[in-house]
């Protein structure tokens, strides 16, 4: 039964993995298949590869490989695996090797007995080995290695050879399997040796210390290299290519680091260039992770990538065209991965977000490191703007980071969402201490595997700190939290003011109520001085006293972005004469349209992703269940804004399909000055809906005020109308229908970068691709791999700004 429970385990594809953004960890985009949930025994499978590491620890593995049939694309060779046994009597020894043909199986008495079924190798110990005796068996085999059919495995393509450790289709995930037999699991580390001969100009480029190369006649060459510290199986790697290699020392604050980049010889100038960001990334991983924990840092192009294999991460040559942020981010997360996925390893695939998470933040990292606070901040908000609108969609509804579901482990909680809970992690450690915890387990746990448990439990015995509530919060239960201030009283105090706020906490797609978060007060005085507290809050309903210098006239939570909650906001102080005209504010879906200010004014916009709950008017039918603004600021006398909000529920994941319900009649804005007033229909509002069965349409607010804002039903006469200010370059597409290709046409204010996406009628991204654009854009999309029927083709930025949406069919 193994051998059919592991080909039933080896081949169960992911259904509806998210379509994480191209320059993420491991991107691939396509349809998916439907997941078949893993058997108990399947999952106890699971549980028995990792049981063998108690059993013999294999120490080395010494690997001689022939790759010179490259058109055939097969492999001939032998492993020589060395072990100790761990337990006295074990009468066998069972290694992973899918798919290949064992030729014979040899110790340092001559041959073996063995049984190979094309899963599992099993390997008699006559007699059994003594506790901490150690034996080397050698394994000959041969055949064509196995791909996983979306992303991952032994590959021969475009002139290169080489293998990506992960199947991203494949639960177990692990593919040391397909190319040398081995404890197949994340647990299990040992050290490599590689002797790949190889020919045709392709050489290889190995893990580790080059030990030197002998060349057999021809253009037959064979290369050896030496990787002395532990990794998992996953990790260890070939890269077999027509390689060119820059070299460099980075000079870093923990001491030299050495850099090797390799490409081809037409993509190596190109790649040095788009690399310039890699010191930063070094220096910066360096400062929050500790010294970089390998020999080198090493890249090699390959077809596909990005995986961060130890000293020669894969990386795909197609980054080469793309440009230097895009290539930064990606850079950062494979670099990330040395220290949170390398050194310290998810125990099994469904705590995947403990090494995406942190890789994924790295990337954050570094935009800090270089740029500084504010666009850190952005680009927090730009994560958390993409995770609260897509991870529910692309991943079956709000997940849990952990455990993760299997057929989940790769999407869009796990990556994106889990780089904005490792920001909320040091949110409610701050800063010292999370950099103090995050280099505590690189330095106390190195070559170890935890899950989230066991990650908790080492974060607190560095820090001191309980970390049952954050965990509780933002990593067993799906979802997020937000508070709002619900009211604030002031009394002055012999010079100072005493300031009375209730909080009150809101939920998105969670079960529970968060308790003891951190959370930074900004009281801001009429002149614009501000009073800065750290405050707690936790529950449905939190009152906090403080005391300020001045009375406040805005009471602001989480103004710097130390907590990723659902909510995002924007700030903009306007000047006089400063031009408003129909100004987008990135990452709350609300526009400017027009302002008048006679003096600098601030204006201060959250979109919260919650429901909009509280007492209603009697003209009020509905409010809605989702999501809602606040409006503050500091306006002086004569200040005059308008503004502009759309709605969309033309699919069931848009935030406004259930307050809709098919049908826009009655569509209006609501507004209360504060939370504990009644939602009424606003009194300023123009509602442009057009066809009122199509789902969307804006309203305008023809004079903006202070307050709250919601979307609502009514069954009052609401003005309706045309928009006074104008209209975005509307975005063409053509040919409609499609066959396999689509292209769009549209306008964009300056440079920026476009998300590209595919939707298919109930809303799902059935393809994304990300790319440059500035000022008037023409952007080819390929439908190959989208089978007919009918889609709409979403344009926006990658700060959440909407370029524009357009339906299409594709026909074949």
């Amino acid at each position: 039964m193994r051998a059919l429970q592991l080909l039933l385990l080896s081949f169960v594809p992911l259904a509806a993995l998210a379509q994480p953004q191209p320059f993420g960890c491991h991107f691939h985009h396509g349809q998916q298949a439907p997941f078949v949930p893993l058997s108990q025994g399947q999952r106890d499978q699971i549980d028995e590869t990792i049981a063998r590491s108690a059993v013999h620890d294999i120490l080395h593995y010494d690997i001689h490989l022939d790759v010179t049939d490259y058109d055939g694309q097969n492999i001939a060779g032998h492993t020589v695996i060395t072990l100790k046994a761990l337990q006295p009597d074990a009468g066998e020894i069972v290694l992973d090797l899918l798919e290949l043909t064992v030729d014979s199986v040899t110790g340092p008495d001559g041959p073996m007995d063995f049984t190979h079924d094309g899963a599992f190798l099993n390997v008699v110990l006559d007699p059994p080995l003594a506790i901490d005796e150690q034996t080397d068996i050698t394994v000959h085999y041969h055949g064509h290695p196995h791909k996983d059919p979306q992303w991952g495995g032994f590959i021969f393509a475009s002139d290169y050879i080489y293998n990506l450790g992960i199947g991203i289709s494949t639960i177990p995930p692990n593919f040391g399997k397909v190319w040398y037999p081995c404890f197949d699991s994340f647990v299990e580390r040992a050290t490599y040796g590689y002797h790949i001969k190889s020919a045709g100009g392709r050489k290889l480029h190995g893990q580790g210390d080059f030990l030197g190369e002998v060349q057999l006649g021809g253009d037959t060459v064979l290369r050896s290299y030496a990787l002395d510290q532990p990794i998992p199986t996953h990790l260890s790697a070939i890269a077999v290519a027509a390689y060119e290699t820059h070299d460099y020392v980075h000079e870093g604050a923990e001491g030299p680091v050495p850099v090797s980049l390799h490409a081809k010889a037409a993509n190596l100038s190109g790649m040095v260039n788009k690399f310039v960001d890699l010191p930063d990334a070094i220096d910066a991983c360096e400062h929050w992770y500790g010294p970089h924990p390998y020999s080198r840092v090493g890249y090699a192009l390959t077809t596909q990538g990005a995986l961060e294999i130890p000293t020669n991460i894969a990386y795909p040559q197609s980054m080469v065209s793309q440009g230097q942020a895009a290539n930064r981010d990606l850079l950062a997360h494979e670099l990330g991965h040395q220290w949170w996925g390398n050194m310290v390893t998810p125990h099994v695939h469904n705590h995947m977000w403990l090494k995406e998470g942190p890789a994924e933040y790295s990337g954050h990292l570094v935009v800090e490191w270089q740029s500084g606070a504010e666009a850190f901040r952005n680009t927090l908000r730009s994560n958390l703007l993409y995770v609260l609108r897509q991870a529910h969609v692309n991943d079956d509804g709000f997940q849990p980071l952990s455990p993760m579901p299997d057929a989940h482990i790769y999407g869009t909680h796990t990556y994106y969402k889990g780089a904005a809970v490792m920001h909320n992690l040091r949110g409610y450690l701050g800063d010292e201490p999370f950099r103090e915890a995050m280099r505590g387990i690189q330095e106390q746990y190195a070559h170890t595997t935890m899950d989230a448990d066991e990650f908790r439990d080492r974060l607190e015995a560095i820090t001191g700190q309980d970390l049952d509530p954050f965990f509780d919060a933002w990593v067993f239960q799906p979802g997020y939290s937000v508070f709002e201030v619900r009211s604030v009283q002031t009394e002055e105090q012999g010079g100072l003011w005493t300031v009375d706020l209730v909080l009150g906490q809101k939920l998105r797609g969670a079960d529970e109520l968060h308790q003891q978060v951190p959370l930074d007060l900004t009281l801001i005085a009429a002149d614009g001085t501000v009073s800065e507290h750290a405050i707690t809050a936790g529950g449905a309903l939190t009152t906090v006293q403080v005391q300020a210098p001045f009375a406040p006239a805005m009471a602001v939570l989480n103004r710097y972005q130390r907590l990723n909650q659902s909510r995002l906001d924007h700030e903009l102080t306007i000047v006089p004469g400063q031009s408003i005209n129909n100004m987008m504010l990135p990452h709350v879906d609300f526009r400017l349209i027009t302002g008048t200010v006679p003096d600098t004014a601030l204006l201060r916009v959250e979109h919260v992703w919650a429901p909009a709950e509280g007492t209603i008017g009697p003209d009020v039918l509905a409010v809605s269940g989702t999501h809602y603004w606040n409006v503050d600021g500091q306006w002086p006398e004569g200040t005059l804004l308008t503004g502009r909000v759309q709605y969309f529920g033309t699919a069931a994941v848009h935030l406004d399909v259930e307050l809709l319900n098919g049908d826009e009649t009655g569509i209006c804005l609501l507004h209360r000055d504060t939370p504990e007033d009644p939602w009424e229909v606003y009194d300023a509002q123009t509602v442009v809906a057009g066809n009122l069965f199509n789902g969307t349409g804006y309203i305008l607010l023809d004079e903006l005020r202070r307050g709250q804002y919601a979307f609502g039903k009514t069954g009052l006469n609401v003005a309706i109308g045309e928009p006074d200010g104008p209209e975005p370059a509307p975005m063409q597409v053509f040919p409609v229908p499609a066959n396999d290709r689509i292209t769009a046409q549209g306008m964009v204010d300056g440079p920026a970068t476009l998300v590209v996406d595919v939707l298919a009628t109930d809303g799902r991204i059935v393809q994304r691709d990300v790319l440059p654009a500035a000022g008037s854009f023409t952007v080819p999309v390929d439908l190959n791999g989208v089978p007919p029927g009918a889609y709409v083709l979403r344009v926006d930025t990658r700060d959440g700004v909407r370029v524009g949406t357009a339906r299409f069919n594709v026909v074949r």
